[in-house]
């Protein structure tokens, strides 16, 4: 590894490396921040211009969109409750709370440090330990995965409500929707009603817009109409330290910015998983560690640190299989595999001995992207907070407006708006009735992965499901979930007795 460092830096430390990363940066912070724009979609449409670049240069530039990317996506998350990117969903349970208090940006702050800690960790592994976490993910099949997919849902469902049951029963919906279209195995169309454009399942781009952003503007035009609140998106505070965050307050969230960031290394070394799983474990497992449980839902800094750590850790786990072992950890790597293939670089055991002054100078690329990360985001937080300022009759329209363009032109089909509108009226009626929103756009994500996975176990296992239980790591997921599950329970009724007894505390006060 010493031997590779001189050359490495001599091979980055060049004008052109460092503007293509701090472009990268601003391109996938802004991309990930706009609803209906994605980073797959930025990074396939970069790719034929880094052919011309040299591979570091290449690789670097993607690598920027990359990191910005999964981090832009939770300030609209935060400022608007619509996540820019799947892995700010999680983000929007707390720091949308907390920017109706007044207190975005302390949210968005808090979403910078928790990011780039988490990157920065991330990419620490990746650079001394990759291989052998890598031999740990290889050992992952179909059944390992779909244990994994229960075991994610199963937390999803119970951490993002109060309501456990409706939580579950979200994700189970969210399940079914994945099902509409094509079967993956015999290819026979399922539940499309007859509609030629369900052939292919639910579009996600719609469905992930019109959950979370059209629900919502109905939401607030409800508000507007009933309640005739202030004609604001959310409070801006005066006080400075409801825009910040403490010394106090980061040390408090130590242990869960690192439990986030162990947990995001470990999902995005197992490929296919992504940063969207990520960021709900870390939340689920900083509910169940929290010594607050109860201001969970309702603006928890500490939900904010676990989810934007958990699924920006996954950036630099995601890389561990690519690099060792050929097998991309997520979409974004899979299409930055042809970066590599086309400047003769083969990823797997070998491009360490052969090309590893290059890569050693993209680990090198990785720590200086986080550095630029940490000023690049803090420079914008005050352009950013300033959205909150704007009158919601401005700000709704033209988010309605960029949705409704997002949804129709990445397949330039107008039924994917009718499902954009569908699903908005879905998710308020979701809301009226406290059913979440988080579990069934999780469900529809991992119900691809949860029936794949499912379909080729009992194939290697001539239809029985007794492997799920009896290989170790499947049944170490199978165990997790059902502790997750009794814990949560328990959890929940502690925190009803709790708040009986200071009800119960507060009427004899008032008696006497």
């Amino acid at each position: 590894m010493l031997e590779h460092l001189l050359p490495a830096a001599q091979l980055f430390f060049t004008f052109q490396n460092l503007l293509v990363v701090a472009a990268g940066l601003f391109i996938g912070i802004t991309i990930g921040a706009i609803p209906g724009l994605n980073v797959p979609m930025t990074v396939a449409l970069l790719l034929p211009i880094t052919f011309y670049m040299s591979p570091v240069a290449g690789i670097s530039l993607l690598l920027g969109v990359y990191k910005g990317g999964t981090y832009g996506g939770s300030i609209s998350a935060i400022l608007i409750n619509t996540p820019g990117a799947p892995a700010a969903a999680a983000t929007c349970l707390e720091g949308y709370p907390m920017a109706k208090q007044g207190k975005a940006g302390k949210a968005l702050r808090a979403s910078i440090y928790g990011s780039v800690i988490g990157e920065f960790i991330s990419d620490v592994v990746l650079i001394s330990i990759a291989a052998q976490i890598a031999r740990v993910a290889l050992k992952f099949g179909p059944t390992e995965k779909f244990s994994l997919v229960v075991f994610a849902l199963c937390t999803i469902g119970v951490v993002s409500s109060e309501h456990k049951l409706k939580g579950i029963a979200a994700a189970v919906f969210g399940i079914f929707f994945r099902t509409i279209g094509s079967d993956p195995i015999s290819g026979s169309s399922r539940f499309t009603l007859g509609i030629f454009d369900l052939i292919g399942g639910i579009p996600f781009l719609p469905h992930l817009i019109g959950l979370f952003a059209v629900s919502e503007f109905f939401v607030q035009i409800e508000k507007k109409i009933t309640a005739g609140k202030q004609d604001v998106i959310a409070p801006v505070s005066e006080n400075p330290e409801d825009n910040r965050v403490t010394w106090k307050e980061f040390r408090a969230n130590i242990a869960t910015i690192i439990r986030s960031t162990l947990i995001g290394i470990g999902v995005g070394a197992l490929p296919g998983s992504g940063s969207a799983i990520s960021a709900f474990v870390s939340y689920g497992a900083a509910k169940n560690a929290s010594k607050r449980p109860e201001e969970y839902g309702k603006g928890s800094l500490e939900g904010v640190f676990a989810a934007e750590t958990g699924n920006n850790a996954v950036t630099g786990g995601a890389l561990i299989p690519l690099l060792t072992l050929g097998i991309p950890g997520d979409a974004i790597t899979a299409i930055m595999l042809g970066v590599f293939l086309v400047h003769g670089l083969i990823p797997g055991p070998d491009l360490f001995v052969k090309s590893g002054d290059i890569i050693y100078a993209v680990f090198i690329g990785l720590i200086v992207a986080n550095i630029l990360h940490f000023f690049i985001a803090s420079l914008g937080l005050r352009l950013f907070t300033k959205l909150l300022s704007v009158s919601r009759a401005v700000l709704f329209p033209v988010v309605i407006i960029i949705c409704a363009a997002g949804s129709y032109t990445v397949n330039s089909n107008i039924f994917d708006v009718y499902v954009m509108i569908f699903f908005g009226v879905l998710g308020y009626i979701m809301k009226k009735f406290n059913f979440p929103v988080a579990p069934l756009m999780m469900g529809y994500i991992l119900g691809g992965l949860l029936e794949t996975s499912l379909i080729q176990a009992l194939i290697l296992s001539d239809g029985s499901v007794l492997p799920i239980f009896s290989r170790p790591i499947s049944l170490l997921f199978v165990i997790l979930t059902v502790f997750f599950i009794v814990w949560s329970l328990f959890i929940q009724k502690k925190a009803l007795e709790r708040r009986k007894r200071r009800e119960e505390e507060r009427r004899s006060r008032q008696r006497t």
